[in-house]
């Protein structure tokens, strides 16, 4: 897979992922958002703390994907109602989002085509290609961070052609 064919199949889906996060937002609860917030250290007895950079995605991410009390995310109720809402494509992202999971990772180096090799420092020997603009020219050799992936899966016709 060359570079532009990798960013070809990478930037619609990164394109996407706002939409279907701020569709998905909606099925939160206030409790889910204080829930969030206290989790993270962004409230205050006058609520969630939401102008600091990056506050507002952060609980976000906690308040739709982090279990609550009951073992439940909010992310699924979303999938099962309010995702029918959004177009095919935004659908089969927001299916493949359901398999997000935060770690701890280490930048292994750039990958062939795009993005950079991510070792998954809680789960062994998993190792990632993970797509990120940002991250493939920021992250600095052997740099070390936590991260929600939110795509597992690469797309059957890219696993159908490698294997090809």
């Amino acid at each position: 897979m060359t570079r532009d064919e990798a960013l070809a199949i990478y930037r619609p889906m990164r394109a996407s992922v706002p939409g279907v996060l701020g569709t998905a937002i909606r099925s939160c609860g206030r409790a889910d958002i204080m829930r969030a917030a206290k989790h993270i250290g962004l409230w205050t007895e006058d609520g969630p703390i939401t102008d600091l950079p990056g506050a507002v995605e952060m609980l976000s991410d906690v308040a739709l994907f982090e279990p609550n009390q009951r073992g439940r995310r909010a992310y699924d109720p979303f999938l099962s109602k309010r995702a029918a809402q959004l177009g095919a494509a935004e659908r089969a992202l927001a299916e493949r989002m359901a398999g997000a999971f935060f770690s701890l990772f280490r930048n292994a180096g750039p990958h062939e085509a795009a993005g950079i090799w991510l070792e998954d420092l809680l789960a062994g020997d998993r190792r990632l290609w993970l797509m990120d603009g940002t991250l493939e020219v920021a992250a600095t050799e052997s740099m070390t961070f936590g991260l929600r992936v939110r795509h597992r899966a690469v797309p059957r016709r890219i696993r159908d052609r490698r294997a090809g």
